[in-house]
Parts: structure tokens; C-alpha cells; sequence
């Protein structure tokens, strides 16, 4: 299947499938080292704080939202107030963290990013090299990575740097797209959360247990973002058919109710792993 970059330069990169694990990736993206290039621009807003057009205009009013999801989530399953937010974008969840009692730290490659977090916030946002060149095994109860193990070109590496950096019992929360869900099979090939080439993997519930068990963590929950249904069916209906609020809400609105019973099919999917 050959999908498009709407978001930035306007390629097309296939996506293959591993014929014996039934594992999904993007074939042939750049290199790491001229990756930068695709996400550059407002319309990848998860580096950006521009709230020019009524989608960017959603999506911050449904990060606000979603901070205290998150929080309560965190909150309830943590072992201990130690947090890295890997992947933290422009800092506003490590900044909330903190603000509701964590030693919450953050790590982000964009250098724009995290100038951004550190001058608006004055929370402590680490370039990603410090998560292999420093820290102490052990010292981390809790790890996330929101929508970021999908961006990441070696992740079997950072998930078994992870194990280490966690504490016994520690927690690692994954927030990844589910190329399983309603509003995938619904718009196929113009389904946004491809975001190709930006993200390199594409997971199922089934492949992100197996890779999270050969890095030494146990799926012990899982849930739906409630909100990605309906952000990613607005911006796949736009891909495909140019527009539509009404057609892709309610595209998100059948696979949001589709996730609500039964995460495996969601849209997006938190999965809350353990130590094991």
C-alpha cells in the first residue's frame, strides 16, 4: 500500500508487512539524519503551538483535555513521582506533571521544542543522547511516550533502556495509532495516523505486546484516547475527500464508540506495561 506525506513534503512511501509476525512499517523512509525536514511546518502541530485553522484550533483545546486524562492515568497506576515524558514535545505535560507534585523531566530531539518548554515552563527538557549517555538504572517509577515509539528508528533499543532506567515495578505508558481500528479499515490508504514518513512502525494491539515482552514489560492494561478518533477521522477525511466536519466526525464518533468497547479497536491505544 503506497501512502502519502499530506502533512509536509507530498511523498508517497509504501508500507509493508512482515509476512511471518504480521508486523507493519514504512519502507524506505529517510535516514535519522535528514528526518528533521519532515516536521518542519505548522501542520505538524505536535512540535508547534500555532493555532491557525480550526484543527489546530481542536487539537489545543483537546490537549487541555487530555492533560488531565493523562494525569489521572498516571496517577493511578504509578509506583512512585519520578517521570520522563520521552518524546515531550513543546513540555506541556512534563510542565503539568510537575505542576501536580512529580519530579517530572522531559526528553525531546527537536532543539525548537525544547527551547520552547524550558523558556515557557522552566521545566528541564533533556536532547534524546542524554537517555544513553546518562541516568542511573533504577531511577525512573515512570516512563511515558505519547504518540512517540511510532517516530523512533531503533525502538527495541529504547524500550530495553527503558527496563533499565525503571524501577522494580516500574511503569512504561505507550500511546501509539492502532492500524487495527474502525477508522483505519474505514479510510485506508488516507488514514492520518500513517503519518508517513514520521512514523516508521504501525502498530496492531498484537505487535506492540510482543515488542514490549522481548524488551521485558508486561501489558497490564489497555485503553482508548477517547479524543484520537475523532481528530485523526476530521483529518482522513480531508485526505480522501478533501473536507467534510460532518463526515469525518462522524466517522470518528462510530470509532470512537467501537474503541470505548473494545480498546483492541481503537483508534489510538495507552497500553500500561510493567517491569517485569
Amino acid at each position: 500500500m503506497m501512502v502519502k506525506d499530506h502533512s509536509i513534503s507530498g511523498e508517497q512511501f509504501p508500507l509493508w508487512r512482515c509476512a511471518d509476525c504480521d508486523f507493519l512499517f514504512t519502507q524506505d523512509p529517510p535516514v535519522a539524519a535528514d528526518a528533521g525536514s519532515y516536521y518542519k511546518g505548522e501542520a505538524y502541530i505536535s512540535h508547534s503551538d500555532s493555532q491557525r485553522g480550526i484543527v489546530n484550533k481542536l487539537y489545543h483545546r483537546a490537549r487541555e483535555f487530555m492533560l488531565g486524562q493523562k494525569f489521572q492515568l498516571v496517577d493511578r497506576v504509578a509506583t512512585g513521582k519520578r517521570l520522563l515524558d520521552y518524546g515531550t514535545g513543546t513540555g506541556y505535560f512534563t510542565d503539568f506533571m510537575v505542576r501536580h507534585g512529580y519530579a517530572a523531566e522531559g526528553m525531546e530531539i527537536d532543539e525548537a521544542a525544547r527551547r520552547y518548554g524550558a523558556e515557557k515552563f522552566g521545566i528541564t527538557v533533556h536532547p534524546p543522547e542524554h537517555l544513553f549517555a546518562e541516568g542511573t538504572p533504577g531511577s525512573l517509577d515512570v516512563i511515558t511516550l505519547w504518540h512517540v515509539l511510532e517516530h523512533l528508528y531503533s525502538p527495541r533499543d529504547y524500550l530495553r533502556r527503558f527496563h533499565e532506567l525503571l524501577a522494580e515495578r516500574g511503569r512504561l505508558i505507550i500511546a501509539v495509532p492502532n492500524h487495527k481500528s474502525k477508522d483505519a479499515e474505514a479510510y485506508g490508504p488516507h488514514w492520518a495516523a500513517y503519518d508517513v514518513p514520521r512514523h516508521l512502525w504501525h502498530f496492531s494491539p498484537a505487535t506492540l505486546r510482543r515488542m514490549v515482552g522481548q524488551a521485558g514489560f508486561r501489558v497490564f492494561e489497555t485503553r482508548h484516547m477517547p479524543l484520537d478518533p475523532f481528530y485523526v477521522s476530521l483529518m482522513s477525511e480531508k485526505y480522501a475527500n478533501g473536507g467534510g466536519l460532518v463526515a469525518g466526525g462522524w466517522r470518528g464518533f462510530q470509532s470512537f464508540t467501537t474503541g470505548l468497547s473494545d480498546a483492541n479497536r481503537a483508534s489510538s491505544v495507552i497500553y500500561v506495561c510493567e517491569k517485569g
